[in-house]
C-alpha cells in the first residue's frame, strides 16, 4: 500500500515564506467583494459552528466570526484603543503613548510608529498586571481563556493526540505560550496603505474591530471583511499552519491586510503564540501522521523572518524612519 506523499517542510527563511503569493501582496490589487465569513460561537467550553461543512470552510479559509460571548466586556479594550494614541492630555490612557520599548528593555514593546498608516502600543502578557490598568490586564486574561478553547477545539479536530498539544503549541493549550495584546491606530494623515499583507506568526488571533478596512485573500482575490461589533474576527497564523499542514485536515493561515484609511480606525488584537521568552524558546512544530511532532525552527525564528517580510523598519515618534532591525513582532493589525 502507497504511503501519502508527505507535505515537503517549510523554509522559514527570507523571501521564502510568502513565495507563493508574492503577487497577491501588491498593493495595487484592489479588493473584489465582501468576504462572506463563517459565524462560530464558544459553548461549554468548546468551538462551535452552524455544521461541520461550515467549520471545514472556516478552517480552509483560516479566518471566521466568533460571537462575543455574554458575559465578555469589551468595553474598556474599545476606549483603550480610542485613545493611546493621544499623549498624557487625554485622560485616563493617553500617556501609553509616551512608555517606548525602553521602559521594559524589550524593542518589542510598548509604544510604536510603523512604516504604514500604523502606530500601535502592545504589552506581552507578563507585563500585563504591572503596566496595563486593571480592566485592561482582566481583557487580556479573558482573551486568552478563549483563545485557548479555540485552539484547543482545532487540535482535537486535526487529530494530534491530547499528550502532544502542550509540545505542539508551546504550551498555548494550557494557557502558559507567549501571548501578546495590541492595541492599533490608523493615522489618515499618512498616505499609505493602513497595514502592509501579511500572515500572522502565531497560532491564532482573536481581532476586535467595530469599523471596515480588513481585507482577507482568499482564493486569487482579496476581499473586504464586514465589520461586525458583535463578534471577534479569528484569524488562523503560520504556527497553525505549519503545525497541521501535514495532517488529514490542514488549517491554513489567512493573509490579511489592513486598506488605507481616510479616518481615524482603531482595534485591538490578542495573539497567541508558541513560548520565546530568551532560554525559553519552545520551537515550532508540524504534526506527521504516523510519525508524530517535527521541529521546524525557533519561535523567535518564525517571528523574526516573518517581521522582515513585513515591515520596512519601525520608527521612534516623531522620528524619521531608522533601518529595519529584526525586533519587532509582525502582523499586529
Amino acid at each position: 500500500m502507497e504511503s501519502t506523499p508527505r507535505t515537503p517542510a517549510p523554509e522559514i527563511r527570507r523571501g521564502q515564506i510568502y513565495r507563493d503569493v508574492y503577487v497577491k501582496r501588491s498593493p495595487d490589487r484592489p479588493a473584489l467583494g465582501e468576504a462572506r465569513l463563517e459565524k462560530a460561537r464558544i459553548s461549554s467550553g468548546k468551538l462551535r459552528f452552524m455544521d461541520s461543512s461550515a467549520r471545514d470552510r472556516a478552517f480552509s479559509d483560516g479566518v471566521f466570526f466568533l460571537e462575543i460571548p455574554a458575559e465578555v466586556d469589551v468595553s474598556a479594550g474599545d476606549a483603550f484603543a480610542q485613545q493611546f494614541y493621544c499623549g498624557p492630555s487625554a485622560v485616563p490612557y493617553g500617556r501609553f503613548r509616551t512608555i517606548g520599548s525602553d521602559h521594559f528593555d524589550d524593542p518589542l514593546l510598548g509604544f510604536h510608529q510603523r512604516i504604514n498608516q500604523i502606530e500601535q502600543f502592545l504589552l506581552e502578557r507578563r507585563f500585563w498586571g504591572t503596566d496595563y490598568p486593571p480592566e485592561i490586564a482582566a481583557l487580556g486574561e479573558v482573551l486568552t481563556r478563549i483563545s485557548q478553547q479555540v485552539l484547543c477545539s482545532v487540535l482535537a479536530h486535526v487529530g494530534i493526540s491530547e499528550q502532544d498539544w502542550a509540545r505542539a503549541t508551546g504550551g498555548c493549550s494550557q494557557s502558559g505560550g507567549s501571548y501578546h495584546l495590541t492595541f492599533n491606530h490608523y493615522r489618515p494623515a499618512q498616505e499609505e496603505i493602513g497595514l502592509s499583507s501579511h500572515k500572522d506568526d502565531g497560532f491564532l488571533t482573536i481581532l476586535r474591530t467595530t469599523a471596515p478596512g480588513l481585507e482577507v485573500a482568499r482564493g486569487d482575490h482579496w476581499e473586504v471583511v464586514p465589520a461586525d461589533p458583535d463578534c471577534f474576527i479569528i484569524n488562523f497564523g503560520l504556527a497553525m499552519e505549519i503545525l497541521t499542514a501535514d495532517s488529514g485536515t490542514p488549517v491554513a493561515a489567512i493573509m490579511h491586510r489592513v486598506s488605507q484609511q481616510q479616518n481615524d480606525r482603531s482595534s485591538y488584537g490578542h495573539f497567541s503564540s508558541s513560548g520565546c521568552l530568551p532560554g525559553e524558546d519552545q520551537g515550532i512544530y508540524r504534526y506527521v501522521q504516523g510519525v508524530g511532532l517535527e521541529r521546524i525552527c525557533g519561535s523567535r525564528e518564525l517571528i523574526d523572518e516573518n517581521d522582515y517580510e513585513i515591515y520596512a523598519g519601525t520608527e521612534a515618534p516623531d522620528t524619521p524612519a531608522s533601518p529595519l532591525h529584526i525586533t519587532t513582532e509582525g502582523g499586529r493589525g
